[in-house]
C-alpha cells in the first residue's frame, strides 16, 4: 500500500517546484498586465482630455471675440453638450480667478495648483489625479489657452476616474479568483504529469529491489528513444554487468583459493597421520617435518600474495616514491637471476640498449619485487641449457624492460588469462615447478600502479617475451597506491 508523499520525494519536489514557479509566473505576469491595463486606460483618458481641452479652446476663443464672456459661457455648455462630453471644464485667468465653468460642477470648482500653472504658464500641459468635491478621483487637465506671452489665462479639463478604477477592480477580483483556481488545476495537472514522467523510475527501482546475488544477470528494458530514462537503465545495466562479473571473480577466487590450500593441508593431514601410524625411527619423523613445513611454507606464500593482492584492491599499499635508477636495479637483477639460473645450466644475459642513466619515479622495492617475478619464472619454465635475456631500452618518456627467454612457451589461448589469479597452463600443474598462480596477477598490479602497461609474446616450444613499459614520470597523483 503505497504511503503519504513526503516532502522529500521526488515527484513531490518536482510539484512543488512547479507550483511555486506557476505562481511567480502566473503573479508577475498578472501584475504586468494589470499595470499595463490601468496605464493604457488612463493614457486614453489624457488623450480625451487633450482633445476636449483643444477643441473647449478653440470654441472659446472664437466665441469670446463675437460675444460677451457670459454668452460665451453660455454656448461653451451647448457645444459641449451637442458632443456629448462629459468631462468637467473651467477657465482660470491669469490671477487664478475662475472665468467660466459647466454646470456639471454645480457649486464645486476644480482644484488648481501652484505647480499645475506654473506648467500652464510655460504653455506646457499638466495632468494629475485629484479628489473632487465628494472625494471622488478625478483626472485632471490643466492646459495653457493660447502660445504666446499675451494669454495667460488656462483651462482645466476632468474626467470622472470612477469608471475607470471600477473597471480596475473587476480586474483585480478576476486575477484574485481565477489565478488561485488556475493554479490549483496546474497543480493536480503537475502531479498527474509528474507521476507518469516518474513512472519508469519506479518500474527502474521495483526491478533492481528484485535483483539479488543469485540472479545478477538479469537486465533492465532499456527504451528504444534515446532520453535521460534509457541512460539511466543502460547505466544500471552496465553496473550490474559489473557487479556480475565481480561475483563471478569472487566465486572463482574462492574456489581456486579453497582448491589452492586444500592440496597441501590434504598433503599435511595425510603424512602426519602416516607418521603417527607407520614411523618408527626419529630420521623417518623428520623427513615428514621436513615435507610438512615445505607445504606450510607453500601455505605461507598463498596467504601473503592473496594478502597482497587484496590490498592492492583496496588502496592500501601506498607507493613509496623515490628516485630510482633502473640501471642499477637492472644490474642487481642479473646477479640475481645468474644465480637462480646455475644450477640449470641456463645463459642469462644483460642488455642495457641506453646510453646514459635511466631513472624514473617509482617504488623500487615494488618494482624489484615485480621485475625479479618475471625473471625467476623464466628461469623456472626455461629447460636446463636454455637461455634468459634481460633488456633495457628508453622510448621517449618511457621506459621499456623486456623480459626474453627460451623455455617452454605459452599457447595463444592462455595468452588473455595469463594476468588472472590462480591461471595456471597445465603443463605447469605439478608440484616441482607449479607455483601458486598469483605470480603474475601481482606483476600486472605493481605495473599498471605505476602507470604503465605489460604485455606479452609467446610460441609453444620456442620461448616468452613479457614486455613491460613504465612512464619515467611516475604515475598519475590518483594512482599513488596499489589499486
Amino acid at each position: 500500500m503505497p504511503g503519504i508523499p513526503c516532502p522529500g520525494s521526488v515527484r513531490f519536489r518536482l510539484t512543488f517546484w512547479y507550483v511555486v514557479t506557476l505562481a511567480v509566473i502566473l503573479t508577475a505576469s498578472g501584475t504586468y498586465w494589470y499595470w499595463t491595463l490601468s496605464r493604457n486606460l488612463l493614457g486614453q483618458v489624457d488623450a480625451m482630455l487633450m482633445m476636449v481641452a483643444k477643441d473647449v479652446i478653440a470654441f472659446h476663443l472664437a466665441e469670446s471675440q463675437r460675444n460677451n464672456p457670459e454668452e460665451a459661457c453660455q454656448k461653451l455648455e451647448s457645444f459641449i453638450r451637442e458632443h456629448n462630453w462629459s468631462e468637467f471644464v473651467q477657465f482660470v485667468d491669469q490671477h487664478g480667478d475662475i472665468v467660466c465653468h459647466t454646470s456639471n460642477l454645480l457649486n464645486a470648482r476644480l482644484p488648481i495648483s501652484a505647480e499645475a500653472l506654473r506648467s500652464a504658464r510655460g504653455h506646457q500641459p499638466f495632468f494629475e489625479t485629484v479628489r473632487f468635491n465628494d472625494d471622488r478621483p478625478v483626472r485632471l487637465l490643466t492646459f495653457p489657452l493660447g502660445s504666446d506671452s499675451h494669454h495667460r489665462d488656462v483651462v482645466q479639463v476632468a474626467e470622472d476616474l470612477g469608471p475607470l478604477y471600477k473597471t480596475l477592480r473587476v480586474h483585480r477580483w478576476q486575477l484574485s479568483i481565477y489565478s488561485p483556481l488556475l493554479l490549483l488545476v496546474l497543480s493536480i495537472g503537475g502531479w498527474f504529469v509528474t507521476g507518469r514522467a516518474l513512472s519508469p523510475v519506479r518500474h527502474i527501482t521495483g526491478t533492481v529491489k528484485r535483483i539479488s546475488a543469485e540472479n545478477l544477470s538479469e537486465r533492465l528494458p532499456v527504451n528504444s528513444c534515446r532520453d535521460e530514462v534509457s541512460e539511466l537503465q543502460e547505466t544500471f545495466n552496465s553496473m550490474l554487468t559489473r557487479l556480475e562479473e565481480a561475483f563471478t571473480k569472487i566465486r572463482q577466487f574462492s574456489a581456486d583459493a579453497s582448491h589452492e590450500l586444500r592440496t597441501p593441508l590434504a598433503i599435511l593431514r595425510g603424512e602426519t597421520e602416516v607418521a603417527l601410524r607407520w614411523a618408527k625411527s626419529p630420521e623417518e619423523l623428520r623427513t615428514t617435518l621436513e615435507s610438512n613445513l615445505e607445504e606450510i611454507d607453500r601455505m605461507s606464500r598463498i596467504i601473503e600474495e592473496l594478502l597482497a593482492l587484496a590490498k592492492s584492491e583496496a588502496g592500501e599499499i601506498p607507493l613509496a616514491l623515490t628516485d630510482v635508477n633502473l640501471n642499477d636495479l637492472m644490474q642487481d637483477l642479473y646477479l640475481q637471476g645468474k644465480t637462480l639460473s646455475e644450477p640449470k645450466g641456463i645463459e642469462f644475459t644483460l642488455h642495457m640498449e641506453v646510453n646514459r642513466e635511466i631513472r624514473l619515479s617509482g617504488d623500487q622495492l615494488q618494482l624489484h619485487r615485480m621485475l625479479l617475478n618475471l625473471i625467476s619464472n623464466a628461469v623456472k619454465y626455461t629447460p636446463e641449457g636454455g637461455r634468459v635475456a634481460i633488456h633495457l631500452a628508453s622510448d621517449g618518456g618511457q621506459a621499456r624492460i623486456q623480459i626474453i627467454d627460451t623455455g617452454f612457451g605459452i599457447a595463444a589461448e592462455h595468452l588473455p588469462h595469463l594476468f588472472d589469479r590462480f591461471y595456471r597452463i597445465d603443463e605447469a600443474r605439478n608440484r616441482d615447478i607449479g607455483g601458486s598462480g598469483l605470480g603474475l596477477a601481482i606483476v600486472k598490479w605493481i605495473v599498471e600502479a605505476h602507470g604503465g602497461h605489460i604485455e606479452v609474446a609467446s610460441e609453444p616450444n620456442r620461448g616468452s617475451t613479457f614486455t613491460v613499459t613504465l612512464p619515467l614520470t611516475g604515475p598519475s597523483p590518483k594512482k599513488k597506491k596499489l589499486s
